[in-house]
């Protein structure tokens, strides 16, 4: 499957993977701070969201891991660093365990390696009930209160807008796709033991959705882990606190010979 793209810089490869509901766009705080350190930026639309319009009635991670891995093979890049925030470090998770070749690092950001619990799964059919009654716009009501900090929703209206639209704009059938996707994913437990490559783990220290605990059980199991907390941050670390998040990636990056 052809996923729409962009690209910035030149040097070290770090491709970027986007949460859920969101888009490549996620990341836009980010593209300058790593071009200037002379990285080559891949910023793929995940299936289903953005400008890559394609997807199946259940969008599994493998599936998106092998649509990345499909990006990679075109763009002639042998290996990369990688990083996902969220839906984008379960799809990371699954690229590892296909294709561990093609990295060079690891950058897992509010995310988590295990499955859903029965209680998540079930939220997340709740939820796809309520976007196929009401459309992608429940998810404003539904998701956004628990994504950001108490800092963000008060002192970053601007964010919290361009949120509020993002998920506006998402393509409800896209989203219950992915939702399908996220709730049927394995146990990746076993993935942390074999991960011995460079990997930074970068969390909210707000972060509502994946509970600090997952961070901390990763960074232990994961052999040359670091673990960075963004202040004033929820789960998306990245757009709610940029230049704590670009400092802890930049730094990270200058460590790592891809």
């Amino acid at each position: 499957m052809k996923l729409t793209f962009e690209e910035h810089g030149t040097g070290k490869p770090i491709v970027l993977l986007h949460a859920f509901p969101l888009s490549r766009k996620m990341w836009q705080p980010q593209i300058k701070a790593l071009i200037t350190k002379n990285c080559r930026v891949i910023l793929p639309d995940l299936r289903g969201f953005g400008e890559s319009h394609n997807f199946s009635d259940i969008n599994s991670m493998e599936d998106m891991a092998k649509d990345v891995a499909e990006l990679l093979e075109a763009l002639k890049i042998e290996r990369a660093i990688i990083g996902g925030l969220s839906m984008g470090g379960y799809v990371l998770f699954e690229l590892f365990k296909l294709f561990p070749e093609k990295f060079a690092a690891l950058i897992l950001c509010d995310t988590s390696f295990a499955a859903d619990s029965d209680d998540k799964r079930k939220a997340r059919f709740d939820l796809i009930e309520k976007i196929e009654k009401s459309g992608a716009q429940i998810l404003i009501e539904a998701m956004l209160p628990d994504l950001t900090s108490n800092n963000t929703k008060t002192n970053n209206q601007v964010l919290m807008i361009e949120l509020e639209k993002s998920f506006a704009e998402v393509n409800a059938k896209a989203a219950v796709a992915a939702l399908r996707g996220m709730a049927q994913r394995k146990d990746n437990s076993n993935v942390l033991d074999s991960v011995s490559l460079p990997t930074i783990l970068i969390f909210g220290k707000e972060d509502k959705i994946i509970n600090l605990s997952v961070a901390e059980k990763m960074h232990q199991k994961i052999l040359n882990s670091n673990l960075v907390l963004i202040e004033d941050a929820g789960h998306y670390s990245n757009l709610e606190q940029p230049e704590q998040f670009n400092t802890a990636l930049t730094q990270f990056i200058g460590t790592v010979n891809s």
